[in-house]
């Protein structure tokens, strides 16, 4: 996974340079910038609450199988979402923290868990097996449909994917 981190994140680093230096500079939200503040640092408010050490371990207990990151089908990536979605509403936003060093790791469990919901629900939407990514139920690799990346934004909160055909020069 490390080599696959480094190459998406050189490739989305040239992305983003590439994108900063075309782009008209933004309008600062003020109310975003405080929503976004008020999130951030909850949990240093927070008397009860639930350590970020064991909310990541809620995490990695769900992720780390080899049932669900090694050999997937859709039934289990179905139940790894909908347990990683309780742990979204219920587990992450009840993370208390008593200094600056557990506030980062209640954000990093905030982020890791918003990260296990885009790779589930990526792995679910291919309907093949490539590379690393090997699904039980599609065990073969189909170039007729899926030689595309996988896209997910953000639309109106809610997480979509689609796919992007490859560049014919890749």
């Amino acid at each position: 996974g490390l080599t696959t981190a480094c190459i998406s994140g050189h490739i989305a680093g040239e992305n983003a340079a590439g994108f900063a230096k075309r782009a008209d500079r933004a309008d600062v939200d003020k109310s975003a910038v405080d929503e976004l503040k008020a999130v951030t640092y909850a949990p240093l408010k927070r008397r009860g609450g639930f350590r970020s050490s064991w909310v990541t371990q809620m995490l990695q207990n769900t992720m780390v199988p080899y049932y669900v990151a090694g050999i997937k089908r859709a039934d289990r990536l179905e139940a790894a979402i909908t347990m990683i979605k309780f742990m979204q509403e219920h587990l992450v936003p009840l993370q208390r923290a008593e200094d600056p060093h557990e506030l980062r790791m209640a954000n990093e469990a905030r982020n890791m868990a918003l990260n296990a919901e885009m790779i589930l629900k990526a792995s679910l939407f291919r309907t093949e097996s490539r590379g690393m990514h090997y699904r039980e139920d599609y065990p073969c690799r189909d170039d007729e449909n899926w030689l595309a990346w996988s896209v997910l934004k953000d639309v109106d909160g809610q997480m979509t994917l689609s796919k992007k055909p490859l560049p014919v020069d890749w």
